[in-house]
C-alpha cells in the first residue's frame, strides 16, 4: 500500500475545503441552496460511475474527501445529511441494486434532485435487525408493506427510502428483504420530526407504511437477501461516513494547539499530553481508514476493519471533543464557544450505524472465527 497521496488527490482535498468554507459555511444559504451547490460541485458523484453522472474516483480519494468535508464544514448535521445520502442510501443501491434500479435512481441522486435515506430502525428493533416487525406481503406485481420505522435520519427531507422489511420467518437470516420506496407512494406517511440533543440540522423522523404497494422491480437484490444487503451497506457506512469524523478531530486538535499557544500553556504537560493523544488517535484512525479504502479499491471484504474503525473513531471522536472542552475550560462549556455543540454532535456516533457494544461483539466474533480457522 502506497501511503503517499497523488498531486491530484491533494488538489481535490484543497478544492473541497475551499469550496465548503466559502460557499457552504455560515448562514447565508438555506439548506436547499447548500444542497444544490454541493450537487453542482459534484460532491455526490465522487466514486460513482460516469455513466450515472459520477466521476469514478477511487475509494482512497473518496475517504480523503470525506475527511476534508468534516474538517471544513461548520455544521456537522449538514455533513451527516450528505454522508447518509451518499453512503447509507446511494452506495447501497449502487452495490446491491439491479441495473434497472441504478438507471432509475442513481443519476438523480448524484445530481441532487433526489435525497435518499436508509430506514432500518424500529421501536423494538435497533441493532438486531432480524427482529424488525415491518412486513412485506407478496401480491400481484409487487408487495404490500405494513409497519413503521423510527429514528430515521433524513426521513423528513428524503425523496426515496431504502427500507428493510420482513418477507419470511422472523429471526431468520433469510427473512429480510430490501425495497426502494418513493415519498409520494400511497400508504407511506412521514411522521413527526424527532428533536435531538445534537446534529440538529439533520432531521430525524418516523416512517409509517399502511397497505403501501411497492412494485416488484423496486426490490433491491433478491428476496430474502436483505440481511446481506444491510450488512453490505453498514460496512461501507461505518467506514466512509465516519471518515468525516476524522476531519472534525483534526480541526479540534488544531483549535486546541492555537489556543494553548495563545495562552502560553504549551509548557504544561497536563495540557500538551491531551493534544499528543489526539494526534495519536487521528493517525491510528487514518491508517485504518486508508487500509479500508485500499482494500475496497481491490474489491475486498472489510467487514472486520469497518467495525474496528467505527468503534475506534466513535470512541476517540467523543474523547477528542471532551478533551477540547476541558482544555478551553469555562469558555468551552459556554454556548458561545460552539465546543459544547461539538460534544453533543459527537455523542451520537457511539450509537448510529451500530452501537459501540455491537461493534465489539462483531469484532470478537470475527477474530475468534479467524483464530479457529487459522491457528487450529
Amino acid at each position: 500500500m502506497d501511503f503517499e497521496f497523488s498531486n491530484e488527490q491533494i488538489k481535490y482535498k484543497k478544492y473541497l475545503i475551499d469550496f465548503v468554507k466559502k460557499d457552504i459555511n455560515g448562514n447565508m444559504h438555506t439548506f436547499e441552496e447548500k444542497w444544490r451547490l454541493c450537487a453542482q460541485y459534484g460532491l455526490f458523484g465522487i466514486s460513482f460511475e460516469e455513466k450515472y453522472g459520477g466521476f469514478g474516483e477511487d475509494y482512497i480519494t473518496a475517504a480523503l474527501l470525506m475527511e476534508a468535508l468534516g474538517y471544513a464544514c461548520d455544521d456537522n448535521g449538514f455533513v451527516f445529511i450528505v454522508t447518509n445520502h451518499l453512503w447509507a442510501c446511494m452506495n447501497t443501491i449502487n452495490q446491491c441494486g439491479s441495473d434497472e434500479l441504478k438507471q432509475k435512481y442513481m443519476r438523480k441522486l448524484i445530481d441532487g434532485s433526489l435525497i435518499g435515506c436508509l430506514a432500518i430502525t424500529e421501536d423494538e428493533s435497533g441493532s438486531d435487525i432480524t427482529q424488525i416487525k415491518t412486513t412485506a406481503t407478496k401480491v400481484k406485481n409487487g408487495y404490500i408493506l405494513n409497519g413503521s420505522k423510527k429514528f430515521i435520519s433524513n426521513a423528513p427531507i428524503a425523496d426515496i427510502f431504502l427500507i428493510s422489511v420482513m418477507t419470511g420467518e422472523p429471526g431468520s437470516i433469510n427473512g429480510l428483504s430490501c425495497f426502494i420506496c418513493e415519498k409520494d407512494t400511497i400508504g407511506l406517511e412521514i411522521g413527526k420530526e424527532i428533536k435531538k440533543m445534537g446534529l440538529t440540522s439533520c432531521p430525524m423522523g418516523e416512517i409509517h407504511f399502511s397497505d403501501c404497494f411497492i412494485p416488484e422491480e423496486n426490490m433491491v437484490g433478491r428476496l430474502g437477501n436483505g440481511l446481506s444487503i444491510i450488512n453490505t451497506g453498514l460496512e461501507w457506512e461505518r467506514s466512509f461516513e465516519f471518515a468525516s469524523h476524522v476531519g472534525v478531530m483534526q480541526k479540534l486538535m488544531e483549535l486546541c494547539v492555537t489556543y494553548i499557544e495563545k495562552r502560553k500553556l504549551n509548557n504544561y504537560q497536563a495540557v500538551t499530553h491531551k493534544i499528543a493523544k489526539m494526534r495519536v488517535n487521528i493517525e491510528m484512525a487514518q491508517l485504518l481508514l486508508y487500509k479500508i479504502a485500499w482494500k475496497k479499491n481491490l474489491h475486498k471484504n472489510t467487514y472486520l476493519e469497518a467495525s474496528m474503525f467505527k468503534y475506534f473513531i466513535s470512541e476517540t471522536y467523543v474523547e477528542t471533543c471532551l478533551e477540547t472542552l476541558q482544555i478551553f475550560g469555562a469558555y468551552g462549556y459556554s454556548i458561545e464557544s460552539n465546543i459544547e455543540k461539538e460534544v453533543r454532535d459527537a455523542l451520537a456516533s457511539k450509537i448510529y450505524s451500530g452501537a459501540s457494544e455491537i461493534q465489539l461483539n462483531i469484532i470478537y466474533k470475527l477474530v475468534n472465527n479467524f483464530i479457529q480457522t487459522s491457528y487450529k
